[in-house]
């Protein structure tokens, strides 16, 4: 259950992660690389809606009372105060829709600022995410109760935005029938997943030699040519570093 695919990173340098992978695309990267935004709950908004809903009912009752009160006592005596407590009245009446807009608007503005907030975290986070090929190991059992371990390959993949995002394959699978002791399974899904985790580093420092590279000869770059110059940096580093783990002995845990 090897491979290597670490042909192409040169393409992603210089891309930034796709916005799916906040969403649709986010199962396709390893679960423990995935990001979940913690769902905050607040009943501020609905709070401040229902608290213009009872003013507003209160101020449609009260000034009505008042417009009555006034109105009765302006009609009768003609007093100058009557007339005002009418007046008052009257503006109530008129305007106790406003507090339900007024909260509404209010909680619109506190909904749009946590929104601002998640999606500033989000691309904070994707900012994080390197385009490397990541290896990860599953287990299932199917319905003869034999167990399958599959070799999963998250491959990084260009998008028509210039960005880039992941698909999830399945690189490799082994399948075990329902007579196989559990600790042959279990030996086999542990030496699986620690080879998946030591692929995934190997690319992962690939990627690095790669991008570390290009962006020391971007920092000279002023024109499309001296970009290409640092494409061709970061795939002679590449190169190198490929070259110079063929010679290292074999990684062991």
């Amino acid at each position: 259950m090897t491979g290597d695919t670490s042909d192409g990173m040169v393409a992603f340098l210089g891309l930034s992660a796709d916005r799916r992978l906040l969403s649709e695309d986010l199962l396709n990267l390893p679960e423990t690389e995935q990001r979940h935004e913690p769902v905050i709950a607040t009943h501020t908004h609905n709070r401040l809606v229902a608290a213009g809903s009872t003013l507003t009912g209160a101020t449609l009752i009260g000034g009505a009372a008042i417009l009555l009160y006034g109105g009765g006592q302006a009609l009768f005596n003609g007093g100058g105060l009557d007339i005002a407590l009418a007046v008052i009245g009257l503006l109530l009446v008129g305007t106790h829709w406003g507090w339900v807009h007024v909260a509404e608007y209010i909680g619109l503005v506190i909904d749009d600022r946590e929104q601002r907030g998640a999606d500033a975290r989000g691309r904070d986070w994707l900012a994080t995410i390197e385009p490397y090929p990541r290896f990860s190991v599953s287990t299932s059992v199917l319905s003869d109760a034999s167990t399958r371990i599959e070799r999963i390959l998250h491959r990084p993949v260009l998008t028509p935005q210039h960005t880039f995002t992941f698909v999830r394959e399945t690189a490799a699978e082994k399948t075990y029938g329902p007579d196989t002791p559990a600790e042959v399974i279990a030996a086999d899904v542990e030496a699986t997943r620690r080879q998946a985790r030591l692929d995934t580093d190997r690319l992962g420092a690939r990627w690095q030699a790669a991008s570390g590279a290009y962006e020391d000869a971007l920092l000279k770059a002023d024109d499309d040519q001296q970009r290409l110059l640092a494409q061709r940096a970061a795939a002679v580093a590449l190169s190198e570093h490929i070259n110079a783990s063929l010679l290292d002995p074999p990684l062991v845990e």
